[in-house]
């Protein structure tokens, strides 16, 4: 018999269609019996309080995921971790102190003490009873490394800057308990100024750069040297509340940064900073270490600007954690504040009505923030503009943008795409000089911080789950 083609043809032309309709019946079937079986576990959870429901069961089984990730990455990388870990403590310092603090007040006469514009206040019971409301246990001491952490008081392009806000973060490697003590950036430290102006404080102290600023921050704070710093900047304030999920980032900074209509002013506005700090290292822990950790400390030290090394970061992350920081004792984070600030001081959160009811107060009595406004897309797309034009001189075009590259300027645009558009023109232009004039490492630079702020800041490594 002699085969017909045409019937082959219609019965081969066929049979991928069938195929492809069986597969679809299939994949609708599963999925209708998918939800079923969800839906019902779901109701059957709501019935019984101590029945998980599914959320709870993906989870357990992210947790789960996530856990067996952190025990492969320790059992491959736990040797140098170890290495590093140790590094950190012979880098520890031991240092004794008692449950005071200096100031180069003390060392003035009386007579140069009377020509101060403003007159520190004496310690007395009554201040000494609301520091231990803050910190009941007696200060850290023993091996101590101290990390400055500096928030500056900079507009865009600036190149000097004032410390608006100062924070020295003090660890104990050995017991896993860190220290947060805020200061003031009214405090007085003496910078050979005239003893009438108000030239004399340790905001500025950091105009001629991180040493000086250091050096008096260890002799006023009582807590051995201070080697260590991290800088960040208005820009970069706010790109990290928005990594850490804040969905108002403006006004949360906006509050963080307000001292108007506290009683305390500045002095509970640096209380208010500790307090966002302590919570975010206690709540965010366990996100710095293993893969994770890992990912965010190589990102975060593009981010920011710090004297601080990936390894030094991981090592002393590793030795807290290796203790159970922070849940291995209650007072595994304390708040301190410098003796000489008589003031009751406010458990005031950054929650959302807390920040919402202090701004309101601040516009209902001065008609606004100590925030100045500043269109920041127009000024940078001015700039970029003026770059364009000395396209031509590429060391022009690195004076211009270098400064706000550091600053990460345009984090302070909140539509995305805008930021997105402006910052990859403004950092490729800068590259693009600093190949011209040689400086390739420096262009790197640029391009990883580029990197490490989509990172952090699009993959939101730092959110809580």
């Amino acid at each position: 018999m002699r085969s017909h083609p045409e019937h082959t043809e219609t019965h081969s032309g066929e049979r991928p269609a069938g195929r492809v309709k069986r597969l679809f019946i299939i994949s609708f079937r599963s999925l209708f019996w998918l939800f079923v079986f969800i839906g019902s576990w779901g109701l059957i959870a709501s019935m019984i309080p101590s029945f998980p429901g599914p959320s709870a069961a993906l989870r357990s089984g992210l947790h789960l995921a996530g856990s067996t990730g952190n025990e492969v990455y320790h059992w491959i990388r736990g040797d140098e971790l170890a290495i590093a870990a140790k590094r950190v403590r012979d880098a520890a310092v031991e240092h004794r102190t008692a449950d005071t603090t200096r100031s180069d007040v003390e060392a003035l006469t009386e007579d140069r003490r009377r020509r101060l514009p403003i007159h520190p206040l004496r310690e007395d019971s009554l201040l000494q009873s609301q520091l231990k409301q803050i910190s009941d246990v007696p200060p850290v001491s023993g091996r101590l490394i101290n990390i400055l952490i500096i928030g500056i008081d900079s507009r865009l392009s600036a190149r000097h800057a004032r410390a608006d806000a100062l924070h020295l973060v003090t660890v104990n490697p050995d017991s896993a308990i860190v220290e947060i003590m805020s200061i003031p950036r009214d405090s007085y430290v003496d910078l050979g100024y005239p003893d009438t102006t108000h030239f004399n404080i340790i905001a500025n102290a950091k105009m001629t750069g991180n040493k000086l600023l250091m050096r008096k921050v260890a002799g006023l704070c009582n807590r051995g040297p201070v080697n260590f710093y991290v800088e960040v900047g208005f820009s970069q304030a706010m790109g990290i509340l928005e990594m850490l999920g804040y969905g108002d980032p403006v006004s949360t900074l906006q509050f963080l940064r307000t001292r108007r209509t506290l009683p305390g002013g500045d002095i509970q506005r640096a209380h208010n900073q500790a307090l966002f700090m302590r919570q975010n290292l206690i709540d965010r822990f366990p996100l710095l270490t293993g893969v994770s950790g890992e990912v965010i400390v190589a990102a975060g030290l593009n981010f920011v600007t710090t004297n601080l090394s990936r390894d030094f970061c991981l090592g002393l992350l590793y030795n807290l954690d290796s203790k159970g920081f922070p849940h291995h004792r209650e007072d595994a984070v304390r708040l301190r504040m410098l003796p000489g600030n008589h003031i009751r001081l406010r458990q005031m959160t950054a929650d959302s009505a807390t920040v919402i009811a202090t701004l309101e107060r601040v516009r209902g009595v001065r008609g606004g923030t100590d925030d100045a406004g500043l269109d920041v897309t127009a000024y940078l797309r001015r700039v970029y503009t003026r770059a364009m034009k000395d396209s031509t001189r590429p060391g022009q075009i690195i004076y211009r943008l270098r400064r706000l590259n550091e600053q990460h300027a345009w984090l302070q645009i909140q539509e995305t795409h805008a930021r997105k558009g402006i910052r990859d023109t403004l950092t490729g232009l800068l590259e693009f000089a600093l190949r011209e004039v040689g400086k390739t490492g420096e262009a790197d630079e640029v391009r990883r911080a580029r990197e490490a702020e989509d990172l952090l800041i699009r993959q939101q490594l730092l959110r809580q789950n």
